[in-house]
């Protein structure tokens, strides 16, 4: 039997099928996330270290699942869509092994980026395959299929991580994934297209990606550093940061002398509507990668639940998110992204803040409805940007529109997860952590976090806004 291309007659069926066995194959990577973070206080005091230097568990996935992302784009260009999406779910998988069989924090750090990397290119093929395979029809039924996984991961991830460790342990966070990434392959190796690639021997910007990929890479690790012992000035710090803003001052410079060749051209940015978004995206990893490194942390350590408890609390906020995402939608495009971002902004800030307050003896109703209020908030900031930041562009900017939004929602979240776990660690430093110290570093994160929510609000005045325009 003849195996199908993209360019053969597809039915409805079969677009359907492909999209769900694309989905099959996004599984593993989309629960990877939430389940990590449930088991970071375990695999911490398993392996014996800090909140500091865990935070490269969650930091080194997030920023290598972001900066895949243009790489992915041009490898869909490049070579089969079916066959690079088989590599990476093997790349997931070896990345899956050896994470789980990780005996020390450096081992698990090199198993979470071959997984953050895999991760970025299966991700990115899901939307790009699935659109390709449907040939712009049926888009909204069709991405009702493929964004299943982003609505049941922080319900889905939380729970079957939290069941995972106290029913077997840590290491199967990541063994989980050998059979999940099994089944993906034999579906694609069966029913999958082709996907034959339509632009192939277009350059890829390696020098752009490399300065970037610096610039991002050196400010965590001189944040994280920093957060060791609160020193600014040492080497370990400055070095790290300075090669991070030399970098990025080499890609401006190499962004305006080759604009038509680089991987973000800085007429992106001439667009007031994408710079707000793209900055609020960046900023909206607080209030969901920052906030979910800290949350599972606080429910074990200051409210002492065990991992499955941490899970079955924290669908509270997976719920709340799934409720507002059809409504976000929806007012965003009779309102415009302004005030419902600025609404979801103020509320992420106000829901945060009870957490500053929260003790062991504070009602788990009054903590799981907070959970859910924040839930509710998160949706109308992620849905509307994501909409609004094409809002105005030249179809040609497009695709590295679509690439730069992605970068900055992971790479943003890496950022604020080393922050947050610096701000932690800095409080508790080298001293034996007593609950009362725990507490208050707990505090001052959120408090943080809440601060920098409401900054958000600043670039979201910059929105589309309908109200009170009529429609032409």
């Amino acid at each position: 039997m003849k195996e199908e291309t993209i360019n053969e007659t597809s039915s409805s069926p079969s677009v359907a099928r492909v999209g769900l066995i694309l989905v099959i194959g996004a599984l593993a990577p989309m629960l990877d996330t939430t389940m990590t973070n449930v088991g970071i206080n375990t695999i911490l005091k398993d392996l014996s270290s800090t909140v500091n230097t865990m935070q490269w568990v969650a930091t080194a996935y997030v920023l290598a699942l972001g900066l895949a992302v243009p790489l992915a784009g041009w490898l869909l260009d490049q070579m089969s869509g079916k066959l690079l999406q088989e590599i990476s779910l093997i790349i997931f998988m070896i990345g899956s092994i050896v994470s789980g069989m990780a005996t020390s924090v450096s081992a698990l750090v090199i198993g979470r980026i071959i997984q953050g990397a895999a991760a970025g290119v299966i991700i990115t093929g899901v939307s790009a395959l699935a659109i390709r395979a449907a040939k712009g029809q049926n888009l909204g039924s069709l991405m009702s299929v493929i964004g299943l996984p982003i609505i049941f991961a922080p319900i889905l991830g939380p729970t079957v991580g939290g069941a995972l460790i106290k029913y077997l342990n840590w290491h199967w966070l990541f063994y989980i994934n050998v059979p999940i990434v099994i089944i993906a392959l034999m579906l694609s190796s069966i029913s999958l297209p082709k996907f034959i690639p339509t632009h192939k021997g277009a350059s890829f910007d390696f020098l752009g990606f490399g300065l970037i990929a610096g610039t991002f890479a050196g400010i965590i690790v001189g944040i994280t550093n920093y957060s060791a012992d609160n020193i600014f000035g040492k080497l370990s710090v400055l070095f790290p940061i300075f090669i991070g803003i030399d970098c990025l001052l080499a890609y401006i410079i190499y962004a305006f002398k080759r604009p038509k060749k680089v991987l973000i051209p800085t007429n992106l940015f001439h667009s007031t509507t994408f710079s707000a978004s793209t900055l609020l995206l960046f900023l909206s990893g607080l209030m969901v990668n920052g906030v979910m490194f800290v949350l599972p942390l606080y429910l074990q350590n200051i409210r002492h639940l065990s991992v499955i408890w941490t899970g079955i609390y924290l669908i509270a906020q997976g719920a709340g998110m799934l409720v507002t995402r059809t409504i976000a939608g929806r007012l965003t495009d009779q309102l415009g992204a302004r005030w419902v971002v600025v609404v979801s902004m103020l509320g992420g800030a106000v829901t945060t803040l009870p957490f500053v307050f929260f003790t062991a003896k504070t009602s788990e109703w009054l903590v799981l409805l907070t959970l859910f209020l924040m839930g509710l908030t998160r949706s109308g900031v992620t849905i509307p940007v994501m909409s609004d930041a094409y809002t105005g562009l030249a179809p040609k900017l497009i695709p590295q529109a679509t690439v730069v939004t992605r970068m900055a929602q992971n790479i943003g979240g890496s950022i604020a997860t080393a922050v947050l776990a610096g701000v932690i660690q800095s409080i508790v430093g080298n001293n034996i952590a007593t609950t009362g110290m725990m507490s208050n570093a707990y505090q001052v994160a959120f408090i943080w976090t809440s601060i920098g929510t409401l900054l958000g609000v600043i670039p979201a005045m910059f929105l589309t806004n309908r109200i009170g325009k009529k429609a032409k």
